[in-house]
């Protein structure tokens, strides 16, 4: 947080940060690799259109922009017509084994576990004619206010210094996406430097084809298609593509599929989510994109039964039960959504003790998930409630600015539309909205515990022994 006798306040500090974020951008260097999913320095028209149907990518009635970056209608579209097609045979699949991709790995059994992205880039990355079509060359960001975009800002987090005088990371400052990230480039960093004696790529580039995969195969695993890659994002109803994955005697083959009329020379959107529920943060790290037309603010939180909790066996027990492996739980909330059962089940069974222990007992083992899905006792959902609201405003405490002096630096109109200062600052508001969404709500229940039916008076119930008002039918009992 900021102290009372700050010479410059966050409000003032936020307010130039516009204009000062070009001059700390050229002191910054900040370096980036152009991206499988949108090549930032094309200069050759067709290029990656070309290598695209090389490799056997049919695209009938669309084409690559002359700048590489997006996939456009060549004609009028009707919703229900195939815009590009790709069977299998062009897909970049996971190799499996490195003597099919390279010889220069020093640890294969690092690079077999690797994740399947990492192997799939390492075949990329091996490939000249992929890297060339694919733009795989440096390029340097010194206008964050231009035209740079999600992809832009993630390569910039990724390439650029580490602190403060890179304009992107200060802009980033506190929030979960920029955690999400550092996270993945130093897992990456670190199986670059294990798998390989002579690494092929920076790990810049490794993430640039990772945000590239999609799920494509049948069992759900990734692989890169080449042209699918230059699709723009946007979510939902707001795509006027569909990935279509099909199978068949000739084998798997990719489409994509028109969802509405698309106009001649109109990008190509699809929706990168791929209805997996993920939020801003995560799909920016995972993809480098966002649709801030129709943004999906959300924040994560990683829940886990203390090892110094006397019933942690038991607990553990219940998860793995309930169909939770791990040793931890992720949960999201999500702004303007009601927060998931499952995690407010998961918070009365890391308070769950004293009195209530009871639940915990061989006997009710197989129920207790569902036993504890609604409220055990006062004190326990008191506890699973205030502890989820202390963390959630120690989270928003974190971040530099607030949500009203975000709002107002976007409502200045100080900040270009698309830029990448634009998106970080979106994805910021998000995740405050969405913990704001999460201690609004937590708060509610805190206020009306005393109005809440717990489980014993739902059992006497169910035993006869309480009518539906509260009451007791002790004195029925004898008549």
């Amino acid at each position: 947080g900021f102290e009372e006798g700050n010479a410059v306040s966050r409000t003032e500090a936020m307010a130039t940060m516009a204009t000062m974020a070009s001059t700390r951008a050229r002191q910054a260097h900040v370096r980036g690799r152009c991206r499988v999913r949108s090549a930032l320095e094309a200069t050759k028209e067709g290029r990656t259109r070309s290598w695209g149907e090389e490799r056997g990518v049919r695209i009938p009635c669309c084409t690559t922009s002359a700048d590489g970056r997006k996939i456009l209608a060549t004609k009028d579209v009707k919703r229900g017509e195939a815009v590009l097609e790709a069977s299998a045979d062009a897909w970049f699949r996971d190799p499996k084994e490195p003597q099919r991709v390279m010889a220069d790995v020093a640890d294969a059994s690092v690079w077999r576990n690797a994740p399947e992205w990492f192997r799939i880039a390492t075949s990329v990355l091996e490939d000249p004619e992929a890297r060339g079509a694919l733009q795989l060359s440096k390029a340097t960001f010194d206008d964050v206010e231009g035209a740079l975009g999600a992809f832009e800002l993630l390569l910039g987090l990724v390439e650029g210094p580490l602190d403060e005088t890179n304009p992107l990371r200060s802009a980033m400052e506190g929030t979960q996406a920029l955690a999400m990230v550092d996270a993945s480039r130093n897992r990456t960093h670190a199986l670059v430097e294990s798998a390989f004696t002579d690494a092929p790529a920076s790990t810049s580039e490794f993430l640039a084809v990772r945000t590239a995969c999609l799920d494509v195969e049948e069992s759900g695993k990734p692989a890169l298609v080449p042209l699918v890659h230059l699709a723009d994002h946007q979510r939902g109803d707001g795509a006027n593509a569909q990935l279509v994955i099909k199978g068949g005697w000739f084998g798997a083959r990719v489409q994509l599929v028109a969802t509405k009329d698309i106009s001649r020379e109109q990008s190509i959107c699809i929706d990168w989510d791929q209805g997996q529920g993920r939020g801003d943060s995560r799909l920016f790290a995972q993809h480098g994109v966002m649709d801030t037309r129709a943004p999906r603010g959300t924040f994560e939180i990683g829940l886990s039964i203390p090892e110094d909790d006397p019933f942690c066996e038991d607990k553990m027990d219940v998860l793995e039960i309930a169909g939770f492996s791990g040793e931890g739980v992720t949960f999201s909330i999500q702004e303007g959504e009601l927060p998931s059962e499952d995690l407010r089940t998961m918070l009365r069974l890391i308070h769950l003790g004293g009195t209530d222990a009871f639940l915990l007992e061989a006997l009710f083992r197989d129920q207790v998930w569902e036993l504890i899905s609604l409220p055990v006792s006062r004190e326990n959902e008191e506890m699973a409630c205030a502890s989820i609201v202390q963390a959630l405003e120690q989270a928003l405490e974190s971040y530099p600015t607030t949500f009203e002096e975000d709002f107002a630096l976007l409502a200045k109109g100080q900040v270009q539309e698309g830029s990448a200062l634009e998106i970080a600052i979106r994805l910021r508001m998000g995740e405050k909205q969405a913990l704001l969404t999460g201690i609004q709500f937590f708060n509610g229940v805190l206020d009306e515990l005393d109005e809440v039916e717990y489980y014993q008076e739902r059992r006497l119930k169910r035993l006869g022994l309480l009518n539906d008002d509260g009451g007791s039918t002790f004195e029925d009992f004898f008549r």
